[in-house]
């Protein structure tokens, strides 16, 4: 029942941070006429790596359950098509989410599977409503993780509802910024396609989706208007005898013979990494309802850097394939889009074969961190695969630093002297075919150098040791003041009082370094808080 639901966008505010163990979340993308159910395969294997289901999220796309007319709104703005359904206890911090639009305007799951629901067509409607919606669902999954991105993947139209999101700035986050660090698509078509409605039961052949997958409309010849550019004319969109519902296309509230830019004619982005994943069960040439042509997403995008990946499989099952879906989420293996990873945090990685394995015949993983003051980095990484794997440290001018760690199994540790500047670290093997079946796992921690905390005999801070609030004296007035413990992590950013006065009650036992700060001077001081 609609009391049992958050019925509204859902956006939360930012939670503590607990074990996540991927760098970025992955958002499951369901295709056409499905649900977060097509998924279960993959949410089985992650979860046996330890990896948390932060829950599902769930969107009406026909809200209002009027198929005649389209819009862009949410609710609770009056007609709106676009309302969020999600019981918030079930939404957690979580290494990966499922997407769920098969669900009605009632907040009932799965109304297509069933003779009992009604069925408002949410899983069929218009790519560029589900690209509105994806826009807050990484709003969601970014504020719940804490991340700064996502990775997304999306199964046959969810693809497309990624690229909807990603090639449309519009769409982006209140920042500007897209906030995607790999995209994979998996039997999407790219390219369109005129078979989609035949292997997929159930479809209603004049549903807002099976408009916008066309290549071409049977009886106009024409090219499909979402994809291919077109105006919006019952004259152009002619399929049959059947008209569509509606052929608002960019669902602007308007069909009025209104040109729209097509997907294939939109910018792509170079910044983030793609892999592409294509069924291959019917003689090579297809998985029944995209071809191998239109699900090679370098056929739209000629000089996109893409790894692609091919499975003799038919399109439904292409979901379940994990070895090929474990291949598409390897983590990148170019400085350029390296997943950024934090301190103190235990993550894991995988060793699994790449593209043809060809410039790759070893599995490069990059990660990028920062240093934000002189010090001793330390990595520690776990191998429990039955070849060694290796890992080494390089600069911002994409040198190494220091030493190559071996780990041929169990852990080994390297410390290095690093100063301020952003590092990449590179955990690399030779794959095999399941490789991928077992993790490694590593973490950095990090240590102030001597250098950087050496007291400033100009300054004094008193009292020295402190129960709660600390002086200044000084010939300078400091404005602000960054507070680190011993490890390196800044615990506290505040501005200092006129009083120079710095209040460290909230902060735990310990030692910890000043950085004091004017506009033009950094000092120094170290104090113990008792």
């Amino acid at each position: 029942m609609k009391n049992n639901f958050l019925l509204a966008l859902l956006v939360l505010s930012s939670s503590l941070t607990v074990a996540q163990k991927l760098p970025y979340p992955i958002i499951f993308i369901h295709g056409l006429n499905s649900n977060d159910t097509t998924w279960n395969d993959m949410k089985n294997l992650l979860v046996n790596y330890n990896l948390t289901n932060g829950g599902y999220i769930h969107v009406s796309l026909n809200f209002d359950n009027n198929l005649s007319t389209a819009n862009k709104n949410i609710y609770p703005t009056a007609g709106a098509d676009i309302g969020f359904f999600s019981d918030l206890s079930t939404i957690s911090v979580g290494d990966f989410y499922r997407v769920n639009f098969d669900i009605n305007n009632s907040g009932e799951l799965h109304p297509s599977g069933s003779s009992t629901l009604v069925d408002v067509l949410s899983n069929e409607s218009a790519i560029t409503k589900q690209g509105v919606a994806l826009k807050y669902i990484i709003q969601l999954v970014l504020e719940k993780t804490n991340r700064d991105k996502v990775i997304l993947f999306g199964h046959s139209m969810g693809g497309l509802c990624a690229r909807e999101y990603l090639q449309n700035s519009t769409n982006w986050q209140p920042d500007g910024n897209h906030h995607v660090a790999k995209l994979i698509t998996t039997g999407t078509p790219h390219l369109g396609s005129n078979a989609i409605g035949g292997p997929i039961v159930g479809v209603d052949l004049r549903s807002e989706a099976m408009r916008d997958l066309k290549t071409t409309y049977s009886n106009s010849g024409a090219n499909g208007v979402f994809l291919f550019d077109g105006y919006e004319l019952n004259s152009v969109m002619n399929d049959g005898s059947n008209n569509y519902y509606n052929i608002d296309v960019n669902c602007d509230g308007i069909s009025n013979g209104g040109f729209v830019t097509g997907l294939t004619n939109k910018p792509i982005y170079t910044n983030l990494d793609y892999s592409c994943i294509i069924g291959t069960g019917v003689l090579g040439l297809g998985d029944i309802a995209v071809n191998v042509t239109s699900a090679n997403l370098n056929n739209v995008y000629p000089n996109l850097t893409t790894n692609i990946f091919t499975t003799p499989v038919l399109h439904n099952f292409l979901p379940n394939q994990l070895y090929p879906n474990m291949k598409g989420l390897d983590e990148p293996n170019e400085y350029n889009i390296a997943y950024g990873i934090g301190y103190n945090i235990p993550y894991i990685g995988f060793i699994t074969e790449q593209s043809n394995m060809s410039p790759y015949i070893i599995d490069w993983d990059d990660y990028k961190f920062n240093v934000t003051s002189n010090s001793q980095i330390n990595l520690e990484v776990n191998n429990a695969l039955p070849f060694p794997i290796y890992a080494k440290i390089i600069n911002s001018a994409y040198s190494q630093v220091g030493t190559t760690l071996t780990i041929n199994s169990g852990s080994q540790n390297l410390s290095q002297n690093l100063s301020i500047g952003q590092y990449y670290l590179e955990i690399y093997g030779t794959p095999t075919s399941n490789s991928y079946l077992i993790p490694y796992f590593f973490k950095i921690t990090t240590t102030l150098s001597n250098e950087d905390f050496i007291s400033d005999n100009s300054i004094s801070v008193y009292p020295n040791p402190t129960n709660s609030k600390v002086n200044i004296k000084s010939e300078f007035n400091f404005d602000e003041v960054e507070i680190f413990n011993v490890l390196g992590q800044k615990v506290m950013s505040n501005k200092i009082s006129e009083s120079q006065e710095i209040d460290m009650s909230s902060l735990t036992a310990g030692t910890y370094f000043l950085k004091l700060k004017t506009e033009n001077i950094i000092k120094n001081a170290k104090i113990i808080k008792q």
